[in-house]
């Protein structure tokens, strides 16, 4: 597990230079609410390098949601899957949480510091799970994008969720299309609804680019609402 920590560093890092072709593939930020209340906020940074720069994706977010703040980064590979993941989360300032993890060979690997100590885990995941971590939505880019991949009739895609140490497999299936309004104006939005083991819904909407536009989670009456137009 010591490897892991000093793995996960360098893997959360694009490449730097003409070669690696670094794109922004969504950007942006959300207002959060919990049952028409607000609770908190959302800003993210989705980069993407070519194949120069090995064909991968960088995450980067900052969450601040009723008194905790959340900072994922997330490094996944053209397909969309974890490659490396670290979440730090402070209450108040003081840090409660370290997570760190690799995924690979159809496992997860997680090294977690808390007050209580330090613990490490690992786990058999899904060839082609993603990462889905809890309270952080800018990871539903991913979902959205692998959801396209299935096309139409939609199917099912599994999920890593780090904090819980557990994969979870959501049906995915496309709705028909909606207007919503994000800064003002209109904007058409394809409907992703995500039905979870349990029955509860989460429901996505994105862009003709898939741009991530709004994500609503059923079961916790929470709803992240993009604040700005897509760029």
């Amino acid at each position: 597990m010591r490897l892991l920590g000093l793995l996960s560093a360098s893997l959360l890092a694009l490449p730097h230079g003409l070669a690696a072709q670094v794109s922004v593939a969504d950007e942006g930020s959300f207002t959060i609410s919990r049952n028409g209340a607000r609770v908190g906020t959302e800003t993210f940074t989705i980069r993407h390098s070519g194949p120069g720069g090995g064909d991968a994706y960088v995450a980067n977010g900052t969450v601040d949601i009723q008194g905790r703040k959340l900072m994922p980064a997330l490094r996944a590979d053209a397909s969309f899957e974890p490659i490396a993941y670290q979440l730090e989360v402070r209450q108040r300032d003081v840090v409660v949480l370290r997570l760190k993890g690799i995924a690979g060979r159809g496992r997860f690997s997680t090294q977690v510091r808390t007050a209580k100590g330090e613990s490490t885990k690992e786990f058999i995941t899904a060839a082609d799970a993603l990462l889905l971590d809890d309270d952080v939505f800018h990871q539903y880019y991913f979902v959205a994008q692998r959801a396209q991949r299935l096309g139409a009739t939609g199917g099912t895609i599994a999920v890593i969720v780090p904090q819980r140490t557990e994969q979870q497999v959501l049906r995915a299936k496309w709705d028909a299309d909606e207007q919503l309004t994000i800064a003002g104006s209109k904007v058409t939005a394809r409907h992703l609804v995500l039905t979870e083991p349990g029955g509860a819904s989460r429901n996505l909407w994105v862009d003709a680019q898939g741009h991530l536009l709004k994500i609503s989670l059923d079961g916790t009456g929470l709803v992240a609402q993009r604040e700005d137009a897509p760029r």
